[in-house]
């Protein structure tokens, strides 16, 4: 699975909107009629998307990663215990996809968004986001910087 490119998708006046088949193709093909949306962890304004199973495993990297080999028995036990993957799955959703290929965008991640009438679209490989476009045109712009002074970075090995 490795979502990619960059499209601009229209909402309609019902506030749907088309996953495009590069998108939908990369999802697992036993797991085609929904993806999850959630909240960016760490940038506002964003919004992450992943097939249930990829966004599933991602938990579980998440929380043996944060909480250890015992964390999960502690968050089960304790409800005090910070769960970083119980805090992204609370503010998830599970978004059913109609044959076409549309979904329903619901209210609070259009509101976050800022939507106007469309949103774009970007592949990060395993997972997809939507931005705000005019914010993601910045953001690229910042990271094309970055990449640029990394590639001067890079060395051929050779040295």
């Amino acid at each position: 699975m490795a979502f990619r490119s960059e499209i601009l998708i229209k909402l309609d006046k019902k506030g749907r909107a088309l996953l495009p088949a590069a998108f939908r193709d990369e999802l697992p093909s036993d797991d085609r009629g929904a993806f999850v949306l959630y909240h960016s962890p760490n940038v506002p304004g964003v919004v992450n998307g992943n097939s249930r199973a990829g966004f599933d495993g991602m938990l579980d990297r998440l929380r043996a990663e944060a909480l250890g080999p015992k964390g999960s028995l502690k968050v089960a036990l304790d409800d005090e215990a910070f769960d970083p993957a119980g805090y992204l799955s609370a503010s998830a959703r599970t978004i059913p996809l109609e044959p076409d290929g549309r979904f329903t965008m619901p209210a609070e991640f259009a509101q976050v968004l800022e939507i106007e009438d469309g949103v774009m679209l970007v592949g990060k490989g395993d997972k997809f986001q939507l931005w705000n476009p005019k914010r993601w045109q910045a953001r690229r712009d910042a990271d094309r910087a970055k990449m640029e002074a990394f590639v001067r970075g890079l060395t051929g090995g050779d040295a």
